[in-house]
């Protein structure tokens, strides 16, 4: 204790205390290892885009809140978390996690964000794209455009480009290995666009998403994205709602 002690005063001109003890533990020649769920968030404004992208791990912590735009709309930081924990209460292992596929009929890319958030877009984005994290934020210390120490991909100045994004706004559990959230077409101010094609996505108010919940020894093991599947509707209700299920990928199926 005593050696950390003088260590934090020694690097009083680092910023933050994070750097500090960071210099402090590699004095004592130990190593840091990074958890990818242990997320810092030393960024400012929206996080939409790295939080709608998370890496394949799970969910530790999220720090600086404070700092940040709330991460849905008409809430404030507490009212959002209070939103994000009800999906995670009921699966905690599975919050965030990310899931893509395509709808090869209407030739769209979906992307979701277990418990928070799903994109729409209305063309083919590859796996690693959709992966990538839209770059809603900027740095912490200058309030810029970047760098980062992750990869990011910048917001298309059309807005037909963008995603049509949707919030989730309800779960609850569908027996008592699964569960079902539900997610409103939400509104993330990036501009309007008149294309048919986009008129299309916007016309489905609402998404429900069904899954297994996930094994907490899946973490374990070596983790694999999973796969989802868009199911096909019928009735009046068809061009307003959609439904997709969450499952294990089949062999050698690719997202």
């Amino acid at each position: 204790a005593a050696a950390i002690d003088g260590c934090l005063d020694r690097y009083f001109y680092f910023y933050g205390s994070d750097q500090r003890i960071a210099a402090c533990i590699s004095e004592l020649g130990v190593p840091l290892t990074q958890e990818r769920g242990f997320h810092q968030l030393d960024i400012r404004e929206d996080p939409y885009g790295f939080l709608a992208a998370h890496p394949l791990a799970p969910l530790v912590s999220l720090h600086h809140l404070d700092y940040l735009d709330p991460m849905f709309p008409y809430q404030n930081t507490i009212e959002s978390l209070q939103t994000l924990m009800k999906p995670y209460t009921l699966d905690p292992n599975r919050i965030l996690q990310q899931v893509n596929c395509h709808d090869r009929k209407r030739e769209w890319s979906i992307s979701i964000s277990w418990g928070y958030s799903i994109q729409i877009y209305t063309y083919f984005l590859s796996a690693t794209e959709l992966a990538t994290p839209l770059q809603t934020f900027k740095t912490w210390r200058s309030w810029s455009n970047g760098s980062f120490t992750f990869n990011t991909r910048p917001l298309k100045p059309d807005p037909c480009e963008r995603p049509v994004v949707y919030f989730m706004d309800g779960a609850e559990d569908l027996r008592k290995s699964m569960t079902k959230t539900w997610y409103s077409l939400g509104d993330k101010k990036y501009g309007h666009c008149e294309k048919s094609e986009h008129s299309k996505v916007t016309e489905v108010k609402r998404i429900l998403v069904t899954s297994m919940k996930m094994d907490p020894a899946y973490w374990k093991r070596a983790p694999q994205r999973q796969c989802c599947e868009v199911l096909e509707g019928g009735g009046r209700s068809k061009k307003k709602e959609m439904s997709i299920k969450i499952k294990k990928c089949g062999y050698s199926e690719k997202i």
